[in-house]
Parts: C-alpha cells; structure tokens; sequence
C-alpha cells in the first residue's frame, strides 16, 4: 500500500478544512459499549476570522484515507474548542463526541400514552422489537443498520417507560441479547457477535505493520467464564475498520476472520495509523 497520498478532510459546521492546506492531527477512538467517545482535532495555525466560526454543538466529521480511497472515520458533535500557542504555531483543539446525546430525553406530554403520568406504556404481551423501534422513534434516532436481536423478549406484564428513555432502551435491548454502540456517529442494534462484512484482508500489502500480538480476555457466560482469544492489530489508517468490522487478517500470527471491537485511528507528525483489538 502507498503510505504516501494522505488524505485528511474535517468538518466543523459549514467549514472545511484538508491536510492540502493546514496541518492537522487526530484520534478518534471507537468500541462497541453504548457510552460515545470523544474524538480530539487538532489544527494548526487557523485565522481569527475561522475560528470566529467555530462553534460548541456544531456538528463535526473526520474522513480521512488516501488518494482515492476515503472513508469517515467519525462523525458527531462538537462538545469543547480549545485554542493555545505552542512556540510559533497556533494550535486549535476541537473535541466532539460521537453521534448524538439522547440519555437526557425525558418523556414529556408529548410522548406519553398515559392521561395520569408522564410515562409510556406497553400492553401486556408486547414484545421486545415492538418496545425498541417506538423508542427509537421517539428518540428521533437514526440508526446504522437494521435492528437485529438475539431473542425477541415478551414481556407478559407490559412494560411502562418512565423519566429516561434511553435507559429504559438499554434495558430492553439487553433484555433481548442485544447491544447499542455507535458505529461511525450511528446507533447500531444488533447481537455483539454480529458485525459488518467489509470484505477486506488486511496484510502486509495492504497496510499490516508487524504481527498481532495475542491476548486472551475473560467472557462471562452466565455462571461460567469462558476464555476468549483475540489480537492486538496495527496497521496503515484503514477507514474500513472501526466497532464491529468483520475482516480476514492474514500474518505470521493471526490467520481467519476477525471481529475487531476496540481500537483508534491516529494522524500525528510521524504516524497515520489504526490500532485496534479483535476476536
């Protein structure tokens, strides 16, 4: 792979900005757990005038690649600007978190079925994916992908969705088998071994630095553990990997199809690169 030909494209707002004019830096962390992360820009030595247009809850993307081959890396909203000298550059830190916050989103008169409370309420044998997509709507969330779940739970006494929505999101979902993660600034539903097919192979030719290192983590199944062997990975920045990518890794150490789960991407002064752990 060409390790030259960077591509780098950020989105704050209506401004644009590319590694063909400015400096620039980032991390963008991911992981499959519900909480969003926080993803760090940094770029250098920005007129007055464009920093006057940088604003708190905007919203902010990086893509970033090689010439001909770009992908989004993370996309959400900004939540801190921070500007300070470092010698004779001026740098500017913008920090966004993935997607958007819905864990403050109450029910209101609005949203309520109920005439004496402030809840929404689900009859008694209604199912899990029937409680989840009316949330989802009411959240106003934009999914990822389809919904999908490892066990349709019915709930035999109903079920009634008070103060918070989104816990009470999370508590099905997790009732049904299922996780929430961001994807990409998207909500994504699904079991956590089920992923997206990116129908890459990464090696050595196509950006793999060195061989992965093996790890070994505790799954808890029930009342039992259950040891799990992945990989520690790291390679040339590859768009294609982030929560839940299903890849072929073939190395000296790690040969078959992995799901990778956790990891970052990094353009600093010296790297542009992927990190991230697979099972």
């Amino acid at each position: 792979m060409n390790n030259y030909n960077r591509v780098i494209k950020i989105t704050v707002g209506d401004a644009v900005f590319t590694n063909d004019e400015l400096e620039i830096r980032f991390e963008a962390p991911f992981d499959d757990d519900i909480q969003p992360n926080q993803s760090k820009i940094e770029i250098y030595n920005l007129s007055q005038s464009t920093l006057s247009r940088l604003k708190k809850d905007q919203s902010a993307s990086i893509q970033a690649g090689y010439a001909g081959d770009v992908g989004v890396l993370s996309s959400g909203v900004v939540s801190k600007i921070v500007t300070k000298w470092e010698g004779l550059d001026k740098i500017t830190s913008i920090y966004f978190i993935e997607g958007e916050d819905f864990t403050r989103i109450k029910v209101t008169k609005d949203t309520t079925n109920k005439k004496d409370s402030l809840s929404i309420g689900f009859k008694q044998g209604t199912d899990g994916l029937t409680i989840i997509k009316r949330l989802v709507s009411v959240l106003g969330i934009k999914l990822g992908a389809p919904i999908t779940l490892k066990k349709n739970v019915i709930y035999k006494k109903g079920y009634i969705v008070t103060q918070l929505i989104m816990n009470n999101l999370e508590e099905v979902v997790r009732d049904c088998g299922s996780i929430m993660y961001h994807r990409r600034g998207k909500l994504v539903i699904r079991p956590v071994e089920i992923g997206t097919d990116e129908k890459f192979t990464l090696e050595e030719n196509t950006g793999l630095i060195g061989s992965p290192s093996e790890f070994e983590i505790t799954d808890k199944k029930g009342s039992e553990d259950k040891a799990v062997r992945g990989y520690t990975v790291k390679c040339l920045l590859q768009h294609r990997i982030t929560t839940c990518s299903i890849l072929t890794i073939k190395s000296k150490s790690a040969n078959g199809v992995y799901r990778a789960f956790k990891g970052k991407h990094i353009a600093d002064a010296d790297d542009f690169i992927t990190e991230f752990e697979c099972v």
